[in-house]
């Protein structure tokens, strides 16, 4: 079926993807106009396919030589390229209005997972048990704004932040009949357990049925223990989805998140944005804690004025929480927070097309990236829809354009190569934690983890930053051919965000299987020193998780093409090999490995 002759009919219910009630600043959008008017039940999407050959101008895959710099000598090479004008015409379908921000549990995410299952069925590419996706069953749950309520009640007063301008809220745990009422704060500094490090955030307080104030990040390291917590870099323990887990494990009633910019790594619009519609979680384990019974994040002006309503100076508490004889403090704030959500059960597709291997396929490679985005939301300069053009349009193009051209190669490779298109990322890299609990090729059969999460549209550069590299045997893959492609293997640029925790490579490291990230670099050729490192700077500030993440002609796509080259470079080494890398000596995954290698 053509895609121009696709037609999409949902009805319009309750929910980020519309009712027809929508205020008019809302239904301004394209999207919400058709179904708001007249007060339609149904609303109607028409989205064009590019067809694969007539409307992508394919450039003739390039094999043999590639021309790094201009004026500079060709490096050999024996790997195919991957086509920018391929990559430019898939994003820019993906992240259209017409897509809806591809939300998932939503008809744009649905629509977005059937434009990629088409594209992988069109190149031959083999479905997993006779299709091209993997259901990821989901718990959405919708929060009815009227409803929330947050306050700090203290001897020295009271505390009641504005929703979304100050603090957000969601039920912890969606399938519960209630969520919310009163209990004592109890501040628990950075909310971390770590017996490794003999750190203990919660020794000698029980948090059971209490409400619990946590830093963002990580404890500063101190210069007698640099390495402490990763030094600089941020480890698991300062993801927000660690500190909730945590919170699960010691039975808070709620686990409330201070945001402070710096540390976080975004501003407090990136969490307004990202709380703002539907959320989704994966349905509980019945054999694992139950969540706490509200989430959620504070700014940091009202955490201070929070505390101080018992005396207690925010500043002098996070300087104490920086060491690790810190005791937790019993504030003796009582914290009363309520919230009404709707819940629904919902599906979502991971997207999933094997190209098997020659030798060998029965080994696999996982290649990922990200096609959902946050849907539609809050409109933000009258703009509602959340595009998500570099977050991960971008990278969806990319995994597109490599599945095509590994599809082409005249002689497969020797190991089978797993191309996932994953669903629900911005919700916490849901879709690929499934897989990862799920698989559908055995993860002690994978060799390897390659993941993509923004494409360099911006151009080509000196350097490259690959996450995880330095973690595993991998690295023997990657250094030679960034070496080869005259790309100089760069630290990360920005270790206190710790992105290697951020994507969806990481359930499958925590599931003990060797994982990259590739990034891109920041010294831009022909730019001035810095130009890479401002550019990052001002997406985050004004369009991360933003609806002006979105397609620009001012994009360029030689960059992707030159990070393409090291994707397909390094993943064609590791399938043509017979190595089976393992995590290096210290790493916190390679328990889990070594027990599913079972002595391989």
């Amino acid at each position: 079926m053509d895609w121009s002759e696709l037609t999409w009919r949902a009805p319009c219910v309750a929910g980020p993807m519309g009712r027809c009630t929508y205020t008019s600043t809302v239904c301004s959008s394209q999207m919400t106009r058709r179904c708001c008017l007249n007060g339609a039940s149904t609303y109607t999407v028409s989205v064009l396919r590019i067809r694969s050959e007539v409307e992508i101008v394919r450039r003739p895959v390039l094999l043999l030589v590639l021309a790094i710099v201009a004026g500079c000598e060709s490096t050999s090479s024996d790997f195919p390229l991957l086509d920018g004008g391929e990559i430019e015409q898939h994003m820019r379908i993906l992240s259209s209005d017409e897509f809806l921000g591809r939300g998932p549990g939503h008809p744009g995410g649905d629509m977005a997972a059937e434009y990629i299952g088409a594209q992988f069925a069109s190149w031959g590419l083999d479905a997993p048990d006779g299709s091209h996706f993997q259901a990821v069953p989901m718990v959405g749950t919708t929060t009815d704004p009227a409803s929330v309520s947050l306050s700090f009640r203290g001897p020295d007063g009271e505390v009641t932040p504005a929703y979304m301008d100050d603090f957000v809220l969601n039920a912890g745990d969606p399938v519960a009949e209630g969520a919310g009422g009163s209990a004592e704060l109890i501040f628990v500094g950075y909310g971390i357990n770590a017996p490794e490090n003999d750190w203990n955030d919660f020794a000698g307080v029980d948090v059971a049925g209490k409400y619990i104030m946590i830093l963002v990040n990580d404890p500063p390291a101190p210069a007698a223990e640099a390495d402490l917590f990763g030094g600089p870099a941020m480890t698991y323990y300062g993801r927000w989805t660690y500190k909730y887990e945590e919170a699960a494990r010691q039975g808070a009633l709620g686990a409330i998140i201070v945001h402070d910019t710096e540390p976080a790594g975004y501003p407090w619009s990136v969490v307004r944005g990202g709380w703002s519609g539907e959320q989704f979680a994966l349905p509980p384990d019945p054999s694992g804690p139950t969540p706490a019974g509200m989430v959620g994040w504070v700014s940091l002006d009202v955490a201070a004025e929070a505390l101080a309503a018992a005396d207690l100076d925010f500043e002098d508490l996070m300087a104490q929480a920086a060491d690790r004889d810190f005791a937790a403090v019993e504030t003796g704030v009582i914290v009363t927070a309520t919230v009404e959500s709707d819940v629904r059960e919902v599906e979502t597709m991971n997207v999933v097309g094997v190209v098997a291997g020659a030798a060998r396929p029965d080994e696999y490679i996982t290649v990922s990236a990200h096609y959902d985005h946050f849907g539609v939301g809050e409109a933000i300069d009258g703009d509602s829809i959340y595009n998500g053009a570099y977050d991960n349009a971008s990278g969806t193009a990319m995994l597109l354009s490599l599945a095509h051209t590994i599809s082409n190669m005249p002689t497969a490779p020797d190991r089978s190569i797993v191309f996932i298109a994953t669903a629900a990322e911005e919700q916490g890299l849901l879709g690929a934690q499934w897989y990862a609990q799920t698989p559908l090729f055995p993860l002690s059969q994978t060799v390897a983890e390659l993941n993509v999460d923004g494409a360099n549209l911006w151009g080509e550069t000196d350097d490259i930053i690959v996450q995880g590299e330095e973690r595993s045997e991998l690295g023997l893959f990657v250094r030679p051919r960034a070496g080869e492609l005259q790309l100089t293997l760069m630290p990360d640029a920005e270790p206190e965000k710790g992105f290697f925790f951020r994507s969806d490579h990481f359930p499958f490291a925590k599931a003990g299987v060797p994982s990259l990230y590739f990034e891109h670099g920041r010294s831009y050729r022909g730019r001035p020193e810095g130009w890479g490192n401002d550019v990052q700077a001002a997406y985050t500030a004004n369009h991360y998780h933003a609806p002006s993440d979105e397609y620009s002609e001012d994009f360029v796509f030689d960059g992707a093409v030159q990070q393409g080259a090291l994707v397909t470079s390094v993943l064609l080494d590791i399938a043509g090999s017979d190595l089976w890398p393992n995590w290096h000596p210290g790493q916190e995954f390679k328990a889990a490995r070594d027990a599913m290698m079972g002595g391989r």
